[in-house]
């Protein structure tokens, strides 16, 4: 029996939204070319951007989910993040082969990053309209989002010879062809979705999101900053965890609902997660992280349980002490660690999943902001970044401080998790999307 033609339409629109929104996570998170890094004069200044360009991304994200929410409508929402990536796509064809690399005279690659950052972060928020009102696609989102977030903190220099897994793949920075792709596919489903008729609806702009975003993001990244010029200070670092904590509970309070929960989530794993050792590994490792996330997705949606989420983020920061004190096999550190990044990520996300698709952009866009976590990976840089290229780095005796304040944080956060669940009823499971996101394409009822 031959599946129907709604049936394929369904999982071709699927496979698109997996790839356009791992497309919008990975040029957040990956630099607009590895080979910049390789050259001297452009490390710090593209190592000094890209903190700053990932979490300009975040902003943009949350930004444009609230905005593309308050116009009602899915195919705007679709248009506006078709024209992201095919901007992202022009960007790499016509700007960064004439970008200036060796005198600074001209446009920098890292301001090119910047602005593919943006443009990221815009496709990133507007698909989250796009798909919310759908469970099948809203779940393809939850996994490409969190799922492409780590692989690409996990790509390492493709020239490092201990590198492996989808390094050669990416090559530190994402292939042109796929973001082609992802433009091409948006662009069959923006043309031949049929849009019903405009409602009278209430357009105002949801501003409590774009107010959490902003309290969360800009405190994250000023104490990571701050951390990171003065790691060695300890008075320093306990007071950044304290403040990073307090931002996203109130990050968390501002969200209606239990919205705010996901926020906290991600803040406390955002930061163990940057301390796990992950290399050296092979390619079945990250082929079998991603497996564990999406086994840990699953988990989440069907049996959600947001404080035992915060504590499995409290045991990765143990698991994380452990092997600093300890120090195993590198290899099985390094497998078990990713393995467990994974699990622990994907059943944060879907234990925690908001009715608003703007407070959950604001959640899972925590995940591309540098946390501590990354300011402390390595104590001699003093920059915001894992090492001298921004990649995770082993080559670094960090001490046990680094695990013990992602414990800290961690714990904080279950706390502040456990006191808004008790405070906030749970929410009705209705939605709180307007009217008009009930579209279909044709021939769906």
């Amino acid at each position: 029996m031959q599946p129907s033609a709604t049936t394929v339409r369904s999982a071709a629109e699927a496979v698109t939204v997996f790839v356009a929104t791992s497309v919008a996570v990975l040029v957040i998170m990956l630099p607009i070319s590895f080979a910049a890094l390789a050259q001297a004069r452009h490390v710090d200044l593209l190592v000094f951007n890209i903190p700053r360009a990932m979490t300009g991304g975040a902003f943009a994200a949350v930004i444009t989910a609230a905005v593309t929410v308050a116009v009602g409508s899915r195919r705007t929402a679709r248009w506006t993040a078709l024209l992201a990536l095919a901007g992202i796509v022009l960007s790499h064809l016509l700007l960064v082969p004439h970008s200036d690399n060796a005198d600074f005279t001209g446009l920098s690659l890292a301001t090119l990053n910047f602005i593919d950052a943006l443009l990221a972060g815009v496709a990133l928020g507007a698909m989250a309209v796009v798909v919310w009102p759908e469970p099948l696609l809203r779940t393809v989102y939850l996994f490409a989002v969190p799922a492409a977030a780590v692989l690409g903190d996990l790509t390492e220099t493709p020239t490092d010879e201990g590198s492996a897994g989808f390094d050669g793949v990416l090559a530190g920075s994402l292939p042109l062809w796929f973001i082609a792709a992802a433009v091409l596919a948006l662009a069959y489903f923006a043309i031949t979705t049929v849009t019903p008729p405009r409602n009278g609806v209430d357009t105002a702009i949801p501003l409590a999101p774009v107010f959490a975003g902003v309290v969360a993001f800009s405190t994250i990244l000023v104490t990571s900053l701050a951390v990171a010029s003065r790691e060695t200070s300890i008075p320093y670092v306990i007071v950044g965890s304290i403040v990073v904590v307090a931002a996203a509970t109130v990050a968390a309070l501002i969200l209606p609902d239990r919205d705010g929960v996901l926020v906290l989530l991600m803040t406390g794993f955002a930061v163990a997660g940057s301390l796990v050792i992950t290399l050296p590994r092979s390619g079945l490792v990250d082929v079998g992280t991603v497996i564990a996330l999406g086994a840990g997705l699953l988990a989440g949606l069907r049996r959600p349980h947001a404080v035992t989420a915060a504590v499995s983020v409290a045991g990765l920061a143990v698991f994380v002490l452990a092997t600093d004190i300890l120090d195993p096999p590198a290899t099985l550190n390094a497998a078990v660690g990713c393995l467990a990044l994974g699990a622990v990520c994907g059943y944060c996300v879907g234990s925690a999943v908001p009715l608003s698709p703007t407070s959950a952009t604001v959640g899972l866009s925590i995940l591309c902001v540098p946390s501590i976590g990354v300011a402390l990976s390595d104590t001699e840089f003093g920059h915001l970044a894992y090492s001298s290229s921004w990649y995770r780095t082993a080559d670094v005796n960090r001490g046990p401080l680094p695990a013990a304040i992602a414990i800290g944080i961690a714990v904080g956060c279950a706390v502040a998790i456990a006191l808004l669940i008790r405070h906030r009823p749970a929410p009705d499971q209705s939605g709180v999307l307007p009217p008009e996101f009930g579209e279909r394409p044709p021939g769906q009822h």
